[in-house]
């Protein structure tokens, strides 16, 4: 499977999301971060071509920060167009990366940025061990990221198996 602009993965949301007011940095930023993120713990390969870097804030692609302060949005979404040609910025996605992007896009797409940022930068993320360890700015270990995202997945998975069996235990006390 191809690698994606982070761009292209951005504008994917913004396409999603459908407004013409400008969206913050923080909240496309982290939408990304976290799409990649499942990507890898799913398909076991990055959504994008470049690591993010771990910012005061959380993950930030530097491609996406650049693009939206040198050539900002464009069109009805706005979306991230390429500063120099003044292109739009797309990619053609496969079925499992647009699984990824659709079960993000549910999930996250009501948080503040806010939120998702914190969602994002919290104890022993990704994000987290290369704040702390390798210093402001640095590159997010993708395999750490595959790893913190497996985690999430199980952990997701045994809740909502735990949540059934209550269930069903609920049902057959009452009968």
């Amino acid at each position: 499977m191809p690698r994606h602009s982070p761009c292209a993965i951005a504008n994917e949301f913004l396409r999603r999301r459908g407004s013409s007011e400008y969206p913050s940095q923080m909240y496309i930023q982290k939408l990304v971060a976290i799409a990649n993120g499942w990507n890898l713990a799913i398909n076991g390969e990055p959504l994008v071509s470049a690591a993010p870097q771990a910012w005061k804030n959380g993950p930030v692609f530097r491609q996406i920060w650049d693009f939206i302060k040198e050539g900002g949005h464009k069109g009805p979404n706005c979306e991230i167009a390429d500063p120099v040609t003044g292109q739009i910025v797309t990619a053609q996605i496969n079925g499992s990366e647009q699984e990824i992007i659709d079960h993000v896009w549910k999930k996250y797409r009501n948080y503040t940025p806010q939120q998702l940022s914190d969602l994002t930068h919290q104890a022993n993320s990704p994000w987290a061990h290369a704040y702390f360890e390798k210093g402001r700015n640095a590159e997010i270990d993708p395999e750490r990221t595959r790893q913190y995202y497996i985690k999430l997945a199980l952990a997701g998975r045994s809740h909502a198996e735990e949540e059934q069996a209550l269930q069903t235990a609920g049902r057959i006390n009452a009968a």
